[in-house]
């Protein structure tokens, strides 16, 4: 096995497989077995299996990988076991993975770093970063703005009142935080590189 890289990595340069996905792509659905594949864009793939019953909860991972290095393949199949724990809002349950290498509980299970098994972000040796944490203060606040406006344009379609029994709803409620938010990093977009003195000046933030 190659040894690990030492450069940053962030979690959307990485192989990851995310538990939301594969419940809302239906790969994982209660009181079924399923088979399916997985890809990603740089040709990587491996087969799927699912099984998310009272008796068995657990996903199966197949695949071969060739190192660039020495031409040699390595085949693997294994089980990853799923989890319910009670949702921190008290209605329902909520579906883990199981990490194999810690046993702590995690919606996302990675491969980076030369290693050929998938495990949680926490259990690298390499830190994983996420990417906000690589980018300069600019591209943050930039990158902020742009996911905000993303996330007020998607309730905005999703309900035309935000009137119910003549109260506010969540959503107004919400949607009004998420204005405040965007406000607030469009003017550190606009002002990032001044000096404190002239952000206080046109009334940014102390």
């Amino acid at each position: 096995m190659g040894r690990y890289s030492t450069g940053a990595i962030t979690t959307i340069e990485v192989c990851r497989i995310e538990l939301k996905f594969l419940l809302k792509q239906g790969l994982i659905k209660k009181n079924c077995k399923i088979n399916a594949s997985l890809s990603w864009n740089n040709e990587s793939n491996i087969s799927i299996y699912s099984s998310y019953t009272e008796q068995e909860k657990y996903i199966r991972l197949k695949y071969t990988l060739t190192e660039t290095s020495t031409g040699n393949k390595f085949e693997y199949d294994y089980n990853i076991e799923l989890i319910e724990k009670p949702s921190n809002l008290g209605k329902g349950k909520v579906l883990y993975f199981v990490c194999p290498e810690t046993n702590n509980n995690c919606r996302i299970l990675y491969r980076c770093y030369g290693y050929h098994k998938w495990k949680s972000r926490k259990a690298y040796k390499n830190r994983i970063y996420y990417e906000s944490q690589t980018c300069s203060k600019y591209d943050y606040f930039n990158k902020r703005y742009w996911q905000l406006d993303k996330q007020i344009k998607k309730l905005k379609t999703q309900r035309k009142s935000y009137l119910y029994k003549d109260l506010v709803t969540k959503k107004y409620i919400r949607l009004q935080r998420l204005k405040g938010l965007q406000k607030k990093y469009d003017y550190l977009r606009i002002t990032v590189g001044m000096p404190k003195s002239i952000r206080k000046h046109i009334g940014l933030f102390n």
